[in-house]
């Protein structure tokens, strides 16, 4: 559980607040499935958005909140958690309603190797999505703040030293160093997700959802993580348990409601992804030329 000390928030205000407060972006995968996982526990909460396209998480007043300066964070009267899974997990064990994790010790220790390895692939999303939801002219972050972002927020989480914001920083530079995603990362972001897919998609061949006792976060977590890149042009119907699950789980509104984009986005990214095309740099034309 990645649970702030008082000592790593510097907004102090916070600290004072009562009840459930979640800082959100729209956008933001991360952000959806946490919103999923909340609709689905049926927890009330009070919304805080927080526009990362204005660089409203680098700022002084948020990333005193959270020093990584990403989405989502929780405060629960007082106290300030990070990360979207461990978000997930502490919601559910400390409110009622339907239970989103298992009890049977296999199960656990699965969803736990399993939501590790979703976590784990998740600067592969971010490349194919800076690559593909939009030109590269949209998604660059300004190297100004990014600059504001190294130099903002403590430097603990946990009140230990932390080397997370130093991964963000590298990221953010180097994006704008290239001018972008390069082939190559797209060709490893795709190469990282080809024998996951299959993985999941085999033991959708024996179960309705990931886990034999039925619906639970881990299905939330991986499904966002399709749909992520689905939507940006990774070939999903290669995997038919996959695809069929990916399906039968956006047929729910509470699904369906957190990742639906403004008009006016969801035009931007089909234009851009038509325009790859047309250049023949295609997330399936880039698999296609590798053999992959």
């Amino acid at each position: 559980m990645v649970k702030l000390a008082q000592s790593d928030v510097l907004t102090k205000e916070v600290l004072d607040w009562k009840g459930l407060h979640l800082f959100h972006f729209m956008g933001s995968s991360c952000s959806q499935k946490t919103r999923i996982s909340f609709a689905m526990k049926g927890v009330e909460w009070e919304s805080h958005h927080v526009d990362i396209g204005k660089f409203e998480n680098f700022t002084e007043w948020f990333m005193g909140i959270n020093p990584r300066g990403l989405m989502p964070t929780l405060v629960h009267d007082g106290d300030v958690h990070i990360e979207s899974n461990d978000i997930i997990k502490y919601v559910d064990d400390a409110f009622d309603g339907p239970r989103l994790y298992p009890t049977d010790p296999d199960e656990k220790a699965y969803m736990e190797d399993s939501m590790k390895l979703e976590d784990d692939l998740h600067l592969c999303v971010r490349a194919l999505t800076f690559r593909y939801l939009a030109p590269v002219e949209m998604m660059k972050k300004d190297e100004k703040a990014v600059d504001v972002y190294e130099a903002e927020g403590a430097d603990t989480v946990g009140g230990q030293v932390d080397g997370r914001k130093e991964i963000e920083v590298k990221f953010w530079r180097d994006m704008n160093a290239n001018n972008g995603i390069t082939d190559a990362q797209i060709i490893e972001a795709v190469s990282e997700f080809q024998p996951v897919f299959t993985d999941l998609d085999e033991r959708l061949g024996n179960h309705e959802y990931l886990l034999a006792s039925g619906f639970s976060a881990l299905d939330i977590a991986w499904w966002i993580t399709v749909f992520r890149v689905t939507k940006l042009g990774f070939p999903t119907e290669r995997y038919p348990n996959l695809f069929a699950w990916y399906e039968k789980l956006l047929a729910r509104e509470e699904f369906a409601r957190e990742v639906t984009p403004p008009p006016e986005m969801a035009e931007v990214s089909k234009a851009h992804q038509a325009a790859c095309a047309a250049a023949g740099t295609s997330m399936v034309q880039i698999m296609e030329a590798n053999g992959l």
